[in-house]
């Protein structure tokens, strides 16, 4: 195994590619007030949310040092001077459930490296050279920068495959640096193995039969399912570290025309699916459009209808003087009130129309009046409409009148005294 052929050949293009559009999307986001305001908000979420869940790790999880597991920090010790880490990486180990995996990251200024506990768990079950790689694999991303590298290319992410492809790359190069460091191909492809199969079955899987899944699973559907993960898929994996050691091994490769037809006729049937979308949509809008006026009538009849209303109330609602006085006009009671308790004048404050209040109280309207709930004076404090709430005053409406709910206008106001009251009434608050 040579340290030449560490780095996968595409990592360099697609980091270059993605630094190229993330800078891009920088300097738009520069010239933009909005935007600089937009990225600052999204980066700060991230950060935010990055760093409850690695609080929570650091918080829960057991840490690794000389007192906690000390074996397997000799190990994280040697292999971090080894691949020539300055300082050596917080290692937690959280309780993962079953799942098998491990992730380099960064809190506040310190690297850690997480292990799940089943991929941990090897080191108690004589898997030490496992554990050694997978170690080695969190290890080499903190080496080669690849936290850092991502928060700078994170504008990227927006560009469909583009991260996911940078991602994979760099799996392929942390797997051969850590094989290279623990200088143990076969160990390097079993903790690859344990991570489809767990760590009870994988030394019993035959890797050439595994490999070979990179031909026999070809199709479209696990293309498509590889390009939008990070990760590769584990048998592409353990062929490379098979490529960069050199093995005398059969090579398989993927069925390239049959991926290719297939993401044809994805993308024909999702074409089809979204025409056949569009249409339904067109006719169901043209179908709506014939009956909606009759249906928003009687959607508005139905919600906002109260029982008991009256044409003087709905007069009133509409700031309808004309109406009002129509109404008034053809004898009907201006002290009625609906189910809810209103007249016609409650309802005119409600709507906040000072003309119709003033032709109410004009036609004999009780000024004190309430529902089932507050006073028409509270009713205009609460909804901050000074100019009702001072015409109802001077037409002798008591603003220490409680309604129902015990509240006079000065508790809305959140006044100590009358005098105060009408002293924030003079200045609108």
């Amino acid at each position: 195994m040579s340290r030449t052929n560490i780095q996968s050949d595409r990592e360099s293009i697609y980091f270059i590619l993605s630094v190229i559009i993330s800078v891009l999307i920088y300097v738009l986001a520069a010239v933009s007030i909005i935007g600089i305001a937009i990225a600052l908000a999204i980066f700060a979420f991230l950060l935010f949310t990055n760093a409850v869940m690695l609080g929570t790790i650091r918080g829960n999880g057991v840490r690794i040092h000389e007192r906690q597991f000390p074996d397997v920090y000799e190990r994280v010790k040697i292999l971090s001077a080894q691949m020539e880490i300055g300082r050596v990486p917080d290692v937690f180990v959280v309780q993962s459930e079953g799942a098998l995996n491990a992730f380099a990251t960064r809190f506040f200024g310190r690297d850690m490296v997480v292990l799940y506990s089943e991929v941990f768990e090897l080191a108690r079950e004589q898997g030490q050279d496992e554990l050694d790689f997978i170690i080695a694999h969190e290890l080499a991303h903190v080496k080669r920068c690849h936290v850092w590298k991502n928060l700078l290319i994170l504008p990227a992410g927006f560009i469909p495959f583009l991260s996911t492809a940078y991602s994979r790359s760099c799996e392929y190069t942390c797997d051969r640096h850590a094989a290279y460091e623990i200088q143990d191909a076969a160990a390097a492809k079993r903790a690859l193995t344990l991570l489809g199969i767990g760590k009870k079955a994988y030394a019993e899987v035959n890797e050439d039969a595994y490999r070979e899944q990179i031909h026999t699973e070809s199709n479209a559907f696990v293309w498509l399912a590889e390009v939008l993960s990070t990760h590769p898929r584990l048998p592409k994996r353990i062929q490379s570290i098979d490529w960069f050691s050199k093995a005398d091994v059969k090579f398989y490769q993927p069925k390239h025309g049959r991926i290719a037809l297939g993401a044809v006729a994805i993308a024909l049937a999702l074409s089809l699916a979204y025409a056949g979308v569009l249409g339904v949509f067109a006719t169901t809008s043209a179908i709506a459009d014939s009956f909606l006026p009759e249906f928003d009538d009687a959607f508005y009849d139905e919600m906002y209808s109260i029982e008991g209303e009256t044409p003087l109330m709905a007069a009133a609602a509409a700031g309808d003087v004309a109406g009002v006085e129509q109404a008034l006009a053809d004898g009907e009671d201006i002290h009625a009130k609906d189910s809810e308790g209103s007249d016609a004048l409650m309802y005119a404050v409600h709507w906040g129309d000072p003309e119709v209040i003033q032709t109410l109280v004009d036609a004999g309207a009780k000024v004190n009046t309430s529902d089932y709930y507050t006073t028409a004076l509270a009713v205009a404090v609460m909804y901050e409409d000074y100019e009702s709430a001072k015409l109802l005053i001077e037409n002798g409406a008591d603003p220490t009148f409680e309604g129902p709910d015990g509240l006079s206008a000065i508790d809305e106001m959140g006044a100590d005294s009358e005098e105060e009251f009408m002293e924030m009434l003079e200045q609108g608050y």
